[in-house]
């Protein structure tokens, strides 16, 4: 079937899937395994990778990799080989009010928010299947403007218009953005008291009462991938944030 069964969708598939280490990849890379595909890990955290990989299991690699060092990466995209579809989820943090922004950090942050998805499609495209597609990743700090977050608006409208571009540019391949909300990726990160301020503060500002779960954005990257009538959009997952 053309994309509506999505149960069965990815079976077979090699995923290639950046930033795979923590988080929305981690999430992606093992929902993706249970519906049958083929995980490829990328990431610079070969000890996360690792532990990731043996954690999905069913076939999962993982490569150790520098989304901005575009030699490197051509010769990973290279050992992977042909594949059928591509989330690029690899970024850094960076948070500061706009006149005390570190100019090196910001261009540092948009090399890897932005440029690090630009060269991962790039150094995939000779192996990537005509018939596959590319997820790339926002946030809704681009529409949603809110103090310190100069960074992530700036690379986030980037990237959305490049995923718009490339669904014309590289058709047939399907290219498609997915801009996540609040995602709790910081279980491992904060103190237990800080952490349960964050998911009460998060839950309080959004319509749904909870802040994200990394596996509600992996939901919707696959989708992006299984669904072959969606191409240049981009696909909001924020619990009603907008």
């Amino acid at each position: 079937m053309h994309g509506r069964n999505g149960s069965n969708m990815l079976a077979g598939k090699k995923i290639v899937i950046t930033g795979a280490g923590h988080g929305i990849g981690r999430a992606a890379a093992r929902l993706a395994a249970e519906r049958g595909a083929r995980p490829v890990l990328l990431g610079r955290d070969a000890d996360a990778l690792e532990e990731a990989a043996l954690g999905i299991g069913g076939g999962a690699a993982g490569h150790a990799a520098d989304v901005t060092d575009t030699a490197a990466l051509a010769g990973t995209f290279e050992a992977i080989g042909p594949f059928d579809h591509l989330l690029t989820c690899a970024f850094e943090s960076y948070h500061a009010p706009f006149a005390e922004l570190d100019d090196g950090r910001v261009r540092d942050f948009v090399e890897t928010k932005l440029w690090g998805q630009y060269n991962c499609v790039r150094a995939g495209l000779g192996t990537l299947s005509e018939n596959g597609s590319v997820v790339l990743v926002s946030g809704f700090l681009n529409r949603k403007g809110e103090p310190g977050t100069v960074p992530f608006a700036i690379a986030n409208a980037a990237v959305e218009g490049l995923a718009r571009a490339l669904a014309a540019d590289l058709a047939p391949v399907r290219v498609n953005a997915l801009s996540p909300g609040q995602i709790d990726t910081y279980g491992d990160r904060m103190d237990p008291d800080e952490h349960r301020r964050y998911r009460s503060n998060v839950a309080e500002s959004l319509p749904v009462s909870r802040p994200g779960e990394p596996e509600d954005a992996a939901h919707a990257a696959l989708f992006l991938m299984e669904n072959t009538f969606v191409n240049g959009e981009v696909l909001d997952v924020d619990g009603g944030r907008r």
